[in-house]
């Protein structure tokens, strides 16, 4: 029996060398600034509730981040999403992108020095009859091949940036909404732990979704993580469906933990609570390899006290 003893021996050690994280210090480079980089600040406008009949100002900047000067211009494009995941559309018939018809900005085109920027001022102008709800556009930002003629009609397009604004236009709305998935999984590998869902936008006004995630120890109601304090929050536009990730990336490696999440949109509210195991694929190695030899050892006491 001497064997079964040094492979006792073997595990004992091994489940005392527990798997340690090392953090290598290689040495950081700055990236290389590129020749031509084309930016906007900030990179969205949610503009809550718009009134027919009135005009709206506000003002973004179109920033040269790189080491050369460009040329710039600036048109409109109808902005859309697709998709659980939002993929964003810019070519799809809607009665919510009405507003990017309704734009004007206080400069078309310009160029721009390395480190400079421009401020751009823009207005939107809500006809009187415009209807009630959601709307979304795209101040189209393009930089414009250094190379190419500058009285050229034909002027091809290097890279381009989008500065998106959206607003709910007051008038007859309808806020109704599902959330068809809200989902933790009870059995994870390899943090972080992460709950899903699926909420449903089923009226004509954008709203921003509320995702909150609280995590409690098996035994106690102390919260070991939560966001009730700054849920996170995302824009469910009409008629979408969006899928969504909340994480506590700072989750051990194993464990075991009462893990809640709650989804709030327009009236709707859904609350879902699991146990979660956290347990790495090295640590259920082990268990099953205990298994065994208390399996074989078992079987090899049956089998010597027979002979």
């Amino acid at each position: 029996m001497q064997h079964i003893k040094r492979v006792f021996c073997a595990l004992a050690v091994l489940l005392a060398m527990a798997p340690s994280v090392f953090s290598g210090f290689g040495a950081v480079y700055a990236d290389e600034v590129p020749t031509y980089r084309l930016g906007v600040t900030p990179t969205q406008d949610n503009l809550g509730k718009i009134e027919p009949g009135k005009t709206y100002t506000s003002t973004f900047k179109v920033k040269n981040t790189g080491r050369e000067a460009f040329r710039y211009r600036i048109g409109f494009s109808a902005y859309a999403v697709e998709g659980d995941n939002y993929e964003p559309v810019y070519d799809k018939p809607s009665s919510y992108i009405e507003i990017s018809d309704w734009i004007t900005v206080s400069k078309a085109t310009g160029e721009l020095e390395s480190g400079k920027e421009d401020e751009i001022t823009y207005k939107i102008n809500v006809p009187e009859d415009a209807h009630g709800g959601s709307q979304s556009a795209v101040i189209v930002v393009e930089m414009l091949n250094p190379d190419s003629d500058k009285n050229s009609t034909a002027v091809e397009t290097v890279q381009q940036v989008g500065y998106l604004v959206f607003g709910n236009v007051d008038g007859d709305t309808t806020r109704t909404a599902n959330i068809l998935e809200n989902k933790i999984p009870s059995f994870i590998f390899d943090p972080p732990i992460v709950a899903t869902s699926v909420v449903e936008n089923t009226g004509n006004v954008y709203t921003n979704a509320s995702y909150t995630l609280q995590v409690f120890p098996l035994f106690g109601n102390e919260e070991i993580y939560t966001t009730e304090e700054n849920p996170e929050l995302k824009v469910i536009f009409p008629e979408t469906k969006r899928y969504s990730e909340v994480a506590w990336e700072g989750a051990p490696a194993l464990g075991i933990f009462r893990v809640k999440q709650t989804i709030k949109i327009f009236d709707e509210v859904s609350e879902v609570e699991k146990l979660v195991f956290l347990c790495p694929l090295w640590f259920i190695a082990i268990i099953l390899l205990l298994i065994f030899l208390i399996i074989f050892w078992i079987v090899s006491r049956i089998r010597g006290r027979k002979e």
